[in-house]
């Protein structure tokens, strides 16, 4: 998936039908080269080979349009306006091709779901994150901007455990668990002596293991978009909540 601006189609369609209705008849050389140009600019933009093999031999006449202010000849003009309706059927044909589909809006940004994540985050929070907790939280974010909610629960759901490990290491040095799992690190947390994570934010942690982890690990399990957007917002907290505990500890 690629994003593109739409406004470089309407661009593009703009100046390549000025081109067809103006012509280049009694332009300059200088302003023909610009015109034609911009069409081969457009046609490598918007990647559509087909109508960049039929444009082969508009090229070759373009590339003999001499780079001066004088007219264009008549005979050049009438040779590259015969290349240009050659065009019009592959274009037509390449541009049905193309569509595009627009994101929904949702209760958080769009901008911040594709591109910026770490504004969804308290200051500092999404630079504390592991790598694959950032990458997991990122993903889950765009999957919700695309209306793919199982998958965005399954990523934010990644990303919550690995900082409930980083919690449980930044709180437990010694008599580790050698595979920490989310339940069990909770209670270990739960029973050790100070410095140790506050009962609320251990209450917390654990309910969403058991309400949204533990579930979403279920090959039938589906999300709505409104309950992954409920979920995305319960991750925020959780992980801000818990970037609070290691800077108070």
């Amino acid at each position: 998936m690629k994003n593109t601006d739409i406004f470089n189609y309407y661009g593009f369609g703009f100046d390549y039908a000025l081109l067809k209705a103006v012509g280049l008849k009694g332009r300059l050389n200088s302003k023909g080269r610009e015109l034609l140009g911009l069409f081969f600019e457009g046609v490598e933009e918007l990647e559509i080979p087909v109508t960049s093999k039929v444009s082969e031999e508009l090229w070759e006449l373009f590339d003999t349009i001499p780079e001066n202010d004088e007219v264009m000849a008549e005979d050049l003009v009438k040779k590259i306006e015969a290349e240009i309706a050659k065009i019009d059927p592959a274009l037509d044909a390449e541009l049905r091709l193309k569509e595009a589909f627009i994101l929904t809006e949702k209760r958080f940004p769009l901008k911040s779901l594709t591109s910026e994540p770490k504004k969804l985050l308290g200051d500092n929070v999404f630079e504390s994150l592991s790598d694959t907790s950032r990458k997991d939280f990122s993903f889950a974010c765009i999957q919700v901007a695309l209306n793919q909610p199982t998958a965005s629960a399954f990523h934010l759901m990644r990303a919550l455990e690995a900082e409930v490990k980083k919690l449980y290491f930044e709180f437990k040095k010694t008599n580790r668990m050698d595979k920490p799992m989310w339940g069990p690190m909770i209670r270990e947390l739960r029973n050790k002596r100070s410095p140790k994570p506050s009962e609320k934010s251990l209450d917390s942690l654990d309910g969403i293991r058991v309400h949204f982890r533990n579930p979403t690990q279920h090959p039938d399990a589906f999300y709505s978009i409104d309950e992954a957007q409920d979920l995305l917002n319960q991750t925020i907290t959780a992980i801000n909540m818990i970037h609070r505990e290691i800077l108070s500890k």
